[in-house]
């Protein structure tokens, strides 16, 4: 099965894919673990989509939903042809850091931003080009953490301040995911303001085991009584 991360920068994506993959691989499943965009970088065409869309601010972009939109969707229908699919056919659980929830969830950001109208009118164009990057999640698990906490905990990981745009721009995309949770059952929120990792871990491991078969072993079950 194919399980996304989504959030903020600083919600926790990359730490918990990692703490799942851990949990999984003891427990004897075969495992692909997909970090942000590394994987892009593996062949001519995932670089040279990867290098179009780094251009510009890092979180907006090129400042057009379509532009964005597009260019993230074949950035992941190469991921899904090169990693994604291969490891479902071969047996593998798919962790994915990011999939289409932030496709969607960052120009809808740059749609509220910028123009008038319903989010709903939005998501709905939004959803129909990115089910063009092929295979979405069996299930997607939003670190839902407020956007001053988040860009708080993302710039002292990378040692920067963030501009008022970015923080005015990542805090349309914590609405956008919050609209987007609204309108999708299939997308898991885990409140993560004021836990640990590992009692976010085990969060995310509960809130899991409602929607998929993951596997969890005693010891780790009763300890999160």
């Amino acid at each position: 099965m194919l399980i996304a991360f989504e959030g903020l920068p600083g919600a926790g994506k990359t730490t918990q894919s990692r703490l799942l993959a851990e949990l999984l691989t003891r427990e004897k499943v075969p495992v692909n673990y997909l970090p942000d965009n590394l994987t892009r970088t593996e062949d001519t065409l995932g670089s040279t989509l990867l290098d179009l869309f780094a251009s510009g601010d890092p979180f907006s972009r090129h400042g057009s939903a379509v532009t964005d939109t597009m260019l993230a969707t074949a950035i992941r229908a190469n991921t899904v042809a090169t990693h994604i699919a291969p490891a479902l056919t071969a047996g593998q659980t798919v962790i994915e850091d990011r999939g289409t929830h932030t496709i969607e969830s960052y120009s809808l950001a740059t749609l509220l931003q910028k123009h008038t109208g319903r989010p709903a009118d939005g998501i709905g164009w939004l959803r129909s080009v990115s089910a063009m990057s092929g295979l979405s999640a069996d299930v997607a698990v939003w670190l839902r953490l407020p956007a001053d906490e988040a860009i708080a905990r993302a710039a002292q990981r990378e040692g920067r301040a963030y501009t008022a745009e970015q923080h005015a721009f990542l805090r349309h995309v914590h609405d956008a995911y919050a609209h987007l949770d609204a309108d999708d059952p299939g997308l898991v929120t885990v409140d993560v303001l004021g836990l640990t990792p590992l009692q976010v871990h085990r969060a995310v491991i509960d809130a899991l085991a409602e929607r998929v078969p993951i596997p969890i072993p005693a010891e780790h079950s009763s300890s999160m009584q």
